[in-house]
């Protein structure tokens, strides 16, 4: 029989302390990953064949930092940006074409790169003369958590940038994920719904030794501030590449939109074959020089686009169809099918649409149907394959009352939607519009999900919006339901504790007013002066509406439906309520001082340097107001080529009137 080896195995155990220590503490690593591995390997081929005498070294279970307290926030040096979606051709078509239009070069062939639209979770690494300072989650774009003392305990991830000159200061975004196969080992107990999942709870641990342990990988796909760079994406990221940052072994050239394609079908027909998940490709207009000029639009980047994968189908019948009552009252018919995998998940219900559907396609209970899934998309049903012939039922009809609240059931005159009449006392609107408000597209709190939301609502733990930032009080309660303790609720407290800073555009949006979207409550939020005046507002001491009618792009519908909703009482004491809750602040946008700072100008005509889209966003970083009517109160308008008729009332009232020249010499 073999001896244990005392002597060896205690240098071993004190050479991985060693090791580890520069790696996760220190950032100075001595070996390269491969060496550490056969370290690692002979510990564990000694741990097996003498566990009696080894099992009191827990050396593995040591890797990482020390354990985190909760999360704090970090507040990302720029915005972390979300892309749009091209499902077709006629899409990146359109793509290409108002990059061409913002940039008034009509007949350019832009180059792209393309690379795998990874199904992971989204970092901001922020290195600081070469050494990594901090990791963070998006979050909503502008403040993440900071995860810093988990990431440095993945390998994928330099904590020394190779290169001799370091930038001072940089960001480089990429995706933590894991790969299909390390995912199907790790998730031998079905916790994790998805990879993606997987990742996300990896990475949101808040003892950094879990963290360790799992197979984490990461994958850089682009970067925010960066005084130093390249010309071109693609140069930056092959530099990148050089200082041990890992990029995309599928990165890519294209000259048009047609080798895009081409590399599109290419990447999809081995896409199974890729070791991780991906939902698509990602295209970016590869001169940094023209993305600089196109910036953002909402919170997307004109430059990139995110060309998604075909819908796949699957067939499978219906058990029965329902309703389902939406945040607005909306009455949407909903087929419950008998579960089908479609594209590895699980899919149990379809959308129908509308009523006008069930009739068109008549669907019925009891057929079998093709179900689509596309991306994030909610799966409905393309047609009907077979009738279940025998007593087949009737086509489902709208009900007259609210299966929820009773309310009456009416047709929006509007907009010909079937909708619940009970729209401040019915369950299903109240808890419709608490989802929207944790939502990603809203305040996003990780952990509280539309699950999450219809436990709390039943349990009488929460009722309205401020009840959530109150959900500390209830410890005891939460604690004890099955399927939580005291882990997963401190998880959840330090996730709502992140959101309580709130910009007040997306605490307007959140509270799924109905017509007021995203651009439509960022119009509202600029006509109050202040935070203060916005609480005043609710609190019936000042008027709004006159700021409201005079706000450019804000339409009679939008204010109408703002104004119904703050009139209601119960709507003004859960606001006042929830502004005692949460610190609400008006964001200021980066501007530069200038000669025309404060000033409202409008834009008419064609431009021949640059389009009006392209003038108006440079105007607005110049601190000037861009209007799209011309009053007295107008100080400059600026015409290009077939002015109309704003030029001649420019010239009636005695308004300012540049040509192109003259605005360009002004702006630069």
């Amino acid at each position: 029989m073999e001896k244990f080896p005392i002597k060896k195995f205690k240098e071993l155990v004190k050479n991985i302390q060693y090791h580890n220590n520069l790696y996760y503490n220190n950032d100075s690593p001595e070996i390269s990953d491969a060496d550490y591995d056969i370290l690692i390997n002979e510990y564990n081929k000694i741990k097996k064949l003498f566990p009696e005498e080894t099992k009191q070294s827990d050396i593995l279970e040591k890797i990482g930092g020390s354990a985190s307290e909760l999360f704090s926030k970090f507040n990302h040096p720029t915005r972390m940006l979300s892309l749009d979606n091209a499902m077709s051709e006629d899409d990146l078509n359109n793509f290409q074409k108002k990059i061409s239009n913002f940039l008034n070069k009509k007949s350019i062939d832009f180059e792209f790169t393309s690379e795998p639209k990874i199904d992971g979770l989204s970092v901001n690494l922020i290195y600081k003369n070469g050494k990594l300072a901090t990791a963070a989650t998006r979050g909503d774009g502008q403040v993440g958590e900071n995860i810093t003392e988990n990431v440095i305990t993945i390998k994928d991830v330099p904590k020394l940038l190779r290169t001799k000159y370091p930038p001072v200061s940089i960001e480089i975004r990429g995706e933590i994920f894991i790969t299909k196969n390390d995912f199907m080992k790790l998730n031998t107990d079905n916790k994790f719904a998805n990879p993606r999942n997987a990742a996300a709870g990896s990475l949101r641990q808040l003892d950094s030794k879990v963290t360790a342990k799992r197979p984490l990988k990461f994958i850089a796909h682009g970067f925010g501030s960066f005084t130093e760079e390249k010309s071109s994406y693609y140069d930056q990221l092959i530099e990148f590449k050089s200082w041990g940052i890992p990029i995309s072994p599928f990165l890519k050239k294209a000259k048009n939109l047609k080798d895009l394609i081409k590399i599109y079908d290419e990447v999809n027909k081995k896409r199974a074959e890729i070791p991780y998940d991906i939902d698509g490709l990602v295209y970016k207009v590869n001169n940094l020089s023209f993305q600089n000029r196109l910036g953002i639009v909402g919170k997307s980047p004109r430059w990139a686009i995110a060309h998604k994968f075909a819908s796949e189908t699957a067939q499978t019948e219906i058990k029965k169809i329902d309703i389902q009552i939406g945040r607005t009252g909306s009455v949407t018919p909903v087929a419950r099918l008998k579960s089908i995998n479609i594209g590895g998940v699980l899919v149990s219900n379809a959308t129908l649409h509308n009523f006008e559907e069930i009739e068109k396609k008549d669907i019925r209970e009891g057929d079998s149907v093709i179900v689509e899934r596309a991306g994030d998309v909610i799966p409905h049903i393309l047609e009907v394959v077979s009738k279940n012939k025998k007593n087949r039922p009737n086509l489902f009809k709208p009900p007259k009352s609210c299966p929820i609240c009773k309310s009456p059931i009416v047709i929006d005159p509007d907009e010909v939607v079937v909708r619940c009449s009970g729209t401040y006392v019915c369950d299903a609107q109240k808890i419709g519009r608490l989802k929207h408000f944790v939502s990603r597209s809203a305040l996003d709190i990780e952990g509280l999900g539309d699950k999450q939301i219809n436990l709390f609502y039943n349990k009488g733990l929460i009722e309205d919006y401020a009840d959530i930032f109150d959900l500390e009080a209830k410890r005891d309660v939460i604690v004890n339901i099955e399927g939580w303790g005291t882990l997963s609720f401190n998880n959840l407290i330090n996730a709502i504790d992140q959101k309580k800073k709130i910009e007040l555009s997306k605490f307007i949006y959140s509270l799924g007013v109905r017509f007021v979207g995203q651009i439509n409550a960022k119009l509202i939020a600029s006509a109050f002066l202040n935070i203060k005046s916005f609480i005043s507002f609710f609190e019936g001491k000042s008027d709004i509406l006159s700021a409201l009618e005079n706000t450019d792009g804000l339409g009679p519908k939008v204010i109408q439906s703002f104004i119904e909703y703050s009139s209601i009482k119960s709507n003004k004491k859960q606001i006042l309520k929830l502004t005692q809750r949460v610190d609400l602040f008006i964001k200021k946008i980066d501007t530069v001082k200038s000669k025309i700072t404060g000033k409202k100008i409008i834009f008419t005509g064609t431009l021949s340097s640059m389009s009006r889209a392209e003038a108006k966003t440079k105007a607005e970083k110049l601190g000037a107001k861009v209007v799209s009517s011309i009053s007295k109160s107008t100080d400059i308008l600026v015409t290009g080529e077939n002015s109309g008729s704003k030029l001649k009332k420019a010239k009636e009232l005695g308004v300012r009137v540049m040509n192109e020249k003259e605005w360009s010499n002004l702006a630069n």
